[in-house]
């Protein structure tokens, strides 16, 4: 039976969790809550279950501390709308893009979600490579060949309406990147999940970015969704519609799919 002071510790290791940019290895409460998670089955269950109740699970207690997994209905869901100047539907879906797009370039087989090794992201590069598959996309829908993904199909469109770049030219926003260009909203997505912890950029690498083991866990819990294993595909020269891409496979999701718009991320803050 589980006293108030376990109920207590409990609660703080949950409220720790959703603190993304907080390690266990520089708080000692932290540390110590979560070794009991670790080392305490009734205290671990108890927190399960909670989580549970909340629309969460942990999808790691390592190094980084406990890492939670989100659904969609769940109130610690992260929604493209949560992400700086996304106010009108055209830039969520820009943003879901460059979010799925960023799962596919760093980890485009899905063996490589084993491999624990940082990605490295040269935004003006992912950049183009991006806009490539969204040409390729483009291609397939002129031939008339699907893709079986609503947000996908209509985030492609917007993302290909937009320049590159573009700089502006009036008051604080001259010689700033433009929010109407697409390098802009690689770098607003970077730059926010540098702020959920899940990259990092290095003062060494002016164009340059890390993606965090954080980003791999969050990515290998969503690595059944249709939009990241079709732009992985695309990215590995494959047919995206394949029967073995297209079709579900053994332990995916049957509670929804996820969204290339504003629905949610499905990361933990």
């Amino acid at each position: 039976m589980l006293t108030a002071d376990d109920h207590t510790d409990l609660g703080m290791l949950i409220g720790f969790a959703l603190q993304p940019t907080l390690r266990p290895g520089r708080n000692h409460e932290y540390r110590r809550v979560l070794a009991r998670y670790r080392g305490e089955p009734a205290f671990r269950t108890a927190t399960d279950g909670v989580l549970h109740g909340l629309g969460a699970k942990a999808l790691s207690d390592g190094d980084f501390g406990l890492l939670l997994g989100v659904e969609q209905e769940s109130p610690f869901a992260v929604r493209s709308a949560d992400l700086p100047y996304t106010s009108s539907r055209e830039r969520r879906l820009v943003a879901g893009l460059v979010m799925v797009g960023l799962a596919a370039w760093a980890f485009p087989n899905p063996s490589e979600l084993e491999d624990q090794r940082p990605r490295h992201v040269p935004d003006v590069e992912f950049e183009t490579w991006l806009r490539s598959t969204c040409e390729r996309l483009q291609t397939r829908d002129g031939a008339g060949e699907p893709i079986p993904e609503d947000g996908l199909d209509q985030s492609w469109r917007v993302y290909l309406s937009m320049p590159s770049t573009m700089v502006g030219e009036k008051g604080r926003a001259a010689g700033r990147l433009s929010p109407l260009c697409t390098l802009y909203w690689v770098r607003n997505v970077l730059g926010w999940l540098e702020s959920q912890g899940m990259a990092r950029h290095p003062d060494s690498a002016a164009d340059g970015w890390v993606l965090t083991e954080r980003f791999r866990i969050n990515v290998k819990d969503m690595a059944s969704e249709p939009a990241y294993r079709f732009i992985a595909a695309l990215g590995r020269g494959e047919d995206p519609t394949a029967g073995h891409l297209a079709a579900a496979e053994p332990g995916d999701r049957a509670d929804g799919d996820e969204h290339v718009d504003d629905e949610s991320l499905e990361d933990a803050p």
